[in-house]
């Protein structure tokens, strides 16, 4: 199917577009390769090849093989320069004309520089550092957004950047925006299904491929779930420990992680893992938390599991203190892989206990056996506290007061 952009201009796949070459000439760019790689010269020859064409007063369509990428990219080449619009604009009227939004930003790119003496470029430069922060209305984003205080902060909406559609709005912002670093912490909202796994690597993908056509940094959240297939009683995790994850938000981190790991060695992205423990204290995670503080209210049976190695240990990380890390590494500028946790483990006993204990509460304490093991893992956070100059400084009992305190808060 041929999708017209303008009167004359238009895309397609080249095997849509030859049964109907009487009508039309095309302009074949299957030559050129749908990654890095193509020469300028190459394609300054197609752009001028079809604007020729065009002033000829003949309709031409620009085909590669499926007529979503190379073609759109070079004929957004080619209204930017007959109408003398910015190549964004053109860029715009392309995805608007034919709905293609998965544009390789590999080739947004070269088209870019192929004509890069035409076009306007934004030369306004921050001396102040700007941090692209995906996911930005999430309670780890907004309060990151407060805190990092020394840079100036990007939060695009999910009706600005889509990074299930494809990457090029996310690329137009950068530019215009002058983007120094993204801190990637937008995820789908069910985020441990096997459809999350899927979502969350295009996602991610689609942000790499801009880090590195842009040459900025990547900051990525993981976690602890990377090590939650060990059996342990008490397992001390170090960046040295290899991963080996159980269930699927544990795959999908170490995916996730391999793919950042081979994005360094192919395509020398910048970036850094901050691979947290159990974050709480904002939003309602974890939810044993919250559902053991509405028991204790209630003054109704509070159940913790037991499982084949014990009551499960955690180690719970208060949402300030992980924040602090955040801007630390931001300020700091570091690269690779660091563990964040507390450092101490608590068991969910311990917790129910402290909760119960703090409401004053009448409710009893059980256990359910579960037939299986859980992974007990404590971050080990030496590197963190030499790296970043960071530890944290809430204790678990404090952590819970504050949230007791802000329920309170919130109902009177």
């Amino acid at each position: 199917m041929i999708r017209w952009i303008t009167d004359s201009l238009g895309t397609a796949a080249y095997d849509d577009a030859i049964h109907d070459e009487k009508n039309f000439q095309i302009v074949d760019v299957r030559d050129l390769v749908d990654k890095r790689g193509n020469n300028t010269d190459v394609i300054r020859k197609k752009i001028d090849e079809t604007q020729n064409i065009l002033k000829q007063g003949k309709k031409v369509v620009i085909c590669c093989d499926y007529g979503i990428s190379r073609s759109n990219a070079i004929a957004a080449g080619v209204l930017s320069q007959l109408e003398g619009i910015p190549f964004s604009d053109a860029v715009q009227r392309i995805i608007s004309s034919t709905g293609e939004k998965k544009i390789k930003v590999q080739m947004l790119s070269v088209v870019r520089k192929a004509i890069a003496g035409n076009i306007c470029k934004n030369e306004n430069v921050d001396a102040q550092k700007t941090v692209l922060i995906t996911g930005g209305s999430g309670f780890l984003g907004s309060r990151l957004s407060e805190q990092l205080t020394t840079c100036r902060i990007v939060k695009p909406s999910h009706n600005q950047i889509d990074l299930i559609k494809g990457a090029v709005d996310l690329d137009f912002l950068i530019k215009k925006e002058n983007v120094d670093c993204i801190i990637h912490l937008a995820n789908p909202r069910i985020y441990n299904d096997n459809e999350a796994m899927g979502t969350s690597l295009v996602m991610l993908k689609n942000v790499i491929d801009i880090c590195c056509d842009n040459d900025i940094k990547l900051v990525y959240p993981s976690g602890w779930e990377i090590y939650s297939g060990y059996r342990s009683n008490f397992l001390f995790a170090s960046e040295h420990l290899p991963p080996q994850p159980k269930g699927v938000y544990g795959e999908t981190k170490t995916l996730c992680e391999k793919i950042l790991e081979y994005s360094k060695i192919n395509e020398n992205l910048e970036y850094l893992i901050l691979r947290f423990s159990p974050i709480y204290g904002g939003g309602d995670k974890p939810k044993f938390i919250y559902n053991f503080i509405d028991k204790a209210i209630k003054n109704e049976v509070i159940t913790t599991h037991k499982y084949l190695n014990g009551y499960p240990t955690l180690d719970l990380l208060y949402v300030e203190d992980a924040i602090s890390a955040f801007t630390l590494a931001i300020e700091k500028d570091i690269t690779g892989s660091i563990n964040i946790g507390s450092g101490v483990g608590h068991s969910t006993h311990d917790v129910a206990e402290m909760i119960v204990s703090q409401l004053k509460s009448g409710s009893k304490i059980q256990h359910k056996q579960i037939n299986d093991y859980a992974p007990n893992i404590v971050m080990d956070i030496s590197k963190a506290k030499t790296a970043l100059k960071w530890e944290p400084h809430t204790s678990l009992t404090a952590g819970i007061g504050s949230i007791l305190q802000n329920i309170k808060r919130d109902e009177n």
